[in-house]
């Protein structure tokens, strides 16, 4: 096999898995979208194929569900980490910022 022969099919082959990647991405997407983390995978024997399909799908999904419950997670954490440094700031700060801020925003 020649190379120029080589690196057409070795493109292909990544044009291939790359396809298959957004496929896949947009099946995940779109049964998060329609059926939220409950979908369910509905394995039949009589389509083996489809059945696998949709256990892949629902891996997927339950996939995209705990990295999106970990990042709520994570931003509500920060969220109360940088109120808590405001507060502290607040209350390193001389009485005069202190007044200016209260009255500002807890008013």
């Amino acid at each position: 096999m020649s190379p120029f022969t080589a690196s057409i099919l070795t493109l292909a082959l990544r044009l291939l898995i790359v396809t298959a990647g957004l496929v896949y991405a947009g099946l995940v997407l779109t049964g998060y979208v329609t059926e939220g983390p409950h979908y369910q995978p509905r394995l039949r024997l009589a389509e083996p194929a489809r059945s696998g399909e949709r256990l892949l799908v629902w891996w997927g999904i339950k996939l995209v569900d705990f990295i999106l419950r970990f990042t709520r997670w994570m931003l509500e954490i920060l969220y109360d980490a940088s109120a808590e440094v405001g507060r502290w700031a607040v209350n390193k700060s001389n009485p005069e910022t202190q007044n200016r801020i209260r009255n500002r925003f807890l008013v």
